[in-house]
């Protein structure tokens, strides 16, 4: 073969292999964010949830649809809870701490807490209570109600109260990821039922 067509051969073999490698190279994009976004969609919208107002233990009115884009994290609770409660929401201030850290708290990510005891947690209460566990009420909300706005709350999110004769409240002992859209995505235990790296890896995953 003469010098003169070994480098056709060649350019024409360069010109060929160009067009496969750069479909090569845009597969294995569209391969990786496909896996991004499958991987999203590993966590299910359970249901979408309705809007409710409460009151803020700041003394502000407080409205669910105002944290529309962001990821909630929402526990149910009361301040005299003997276990459950302080166990889970110390937990949560772990969370919060690793939020911190990942620059997500407040900004992308916000933590609500609603008592089943308006009458003993009042504003005062609640805000002893968040002080307690070094709540950064700048990402964190601690909610009260009367009665029947607290029960609207609890039966849209699956949550059932019922109040004992000595003064405690059992209750379902659930709490929920919301994804900005205000839907439930996610439900998870208390206490030491709570998967903390699971929760951590859900709450930054909704909120990437």
């Amino acid at each position: 073969m003469s010098e003169g067509a070994q480098q056709q051969q060649a350019s024409g073999l360069q010109k060929h292999w160009f067009p496969v490698l750069a479909g090569i190279i845009i597969l294995a994009i569209v391969g990786v964010l496909g896996y991004k976004y499958m991987a999203r969609e590993q966590i299910p919208v359970m249901k979408p949830l309705q809007d409710f107002s409460l009151d803020n233990s700041n003394g502000s009115a407080f409205t669910f649809s105002e944290g529309k884009g962001k990821v909630r994290l929402v526990e149910f609770m009361f301040t005299n809870c003997p276990d459950i409660c302080p166990a889970t929401t110390y937990n949560m201030s772990k969370l919060q701490d690793q939020l911190k850290e990942k620059k997500l708290f407040g900004d992308k990510v916000e933590f609500i807490s609603i008592t089943f005891d308006p009458d003993f947690d009042t504003a005062e209460v609640l805000q002893q209570y968040a002080d307690k566990f070094k709540a950064d009420q700048n990402g964190w909300k601690f909610l009260r109600g009367d009665e029947q706005a607290i029960e609207k709350v609890t039966k849209d999110f699956g949550i059932a109260v019922l109040k004992q004769p000595d003064g405690t409240i059992a209750h379902t002992a659930r709490m929920f990821l919301v994804d900005g859209d205000g839907n439930m995505r996610r439900a998870y235990g208390m206490a030491a039922d709570m998967d903390m790296d699971q929760m951590m890896k859900e709450m930054v995953q909704l909120a990437d």
